[in-house]
């Protein structure tokens, strides 16, 4: 019997095929009707009750920085702003162990994680890691037959 993990469990890693939600310009973290959290405090994420709105998402708060400090047109959240088309008609499945696998390689090949404010880097270099970021991700994914717009 599967069973969902109790609130206040703590792990060290994500399921493999969760999303990324916005609310309130916080994310959480989203897989199998199971909302979880990033501590920093513990270097893991925390399972937590279901945040208020949890039923209508919000878009990703903004590049962190002044004004005008990201380059224009540089997207928020990068994962988010491609669209994936499966060639060779690959499954929901093959889709998403696809889509996080070539996320994990962009992010050890650029320092930029998409999932953390920011990317996780400093605001000065949000643009251009973030770009980097995007190549990588339209690279892995064009390799394993998708077409990335």
């Amino acid at each position: 019997m599967v069973v969902r993990p109790p609130v206040g469990l703590y792990l060290s890693v994500l399921p493999p095929y969760y999303s990324t939600v916005w609310l309130g310009g916080v994310p959480y973290y989203y897989a199998d009707d199971t909302y979880y959290q990033w501590q920093p405090a513990m270097n893991q994420y925390e399972v937590v009750a279901p945040p208020p709105g949890a039923d209508q998402p919000g878009s990703p708060p903004p590049p962190p920085g002044p004004p005008g400090s990201a380059a224009p047109g540089a997207p928020g959240v990068p994962g988010d702003n491609f669209y994936i088309y499966p060639k060779n008609g690959q499954s929901p499945a093959q889709q998403a162990a696809d889509r996080y696998e070539c996320h994990n390689w962009a992010k050890s090949q650029t320092g930029f994680d998409p999932t953390q404010p920011g990317g996780g880097v400093p605001p000065d270099q949000n643009a251009a890691r973030s770009a980097q970021y995007n190549r990588a991700m339209t690279a892995c994914l064009t390799a394993r037959d998708y077409s990335v717009q």
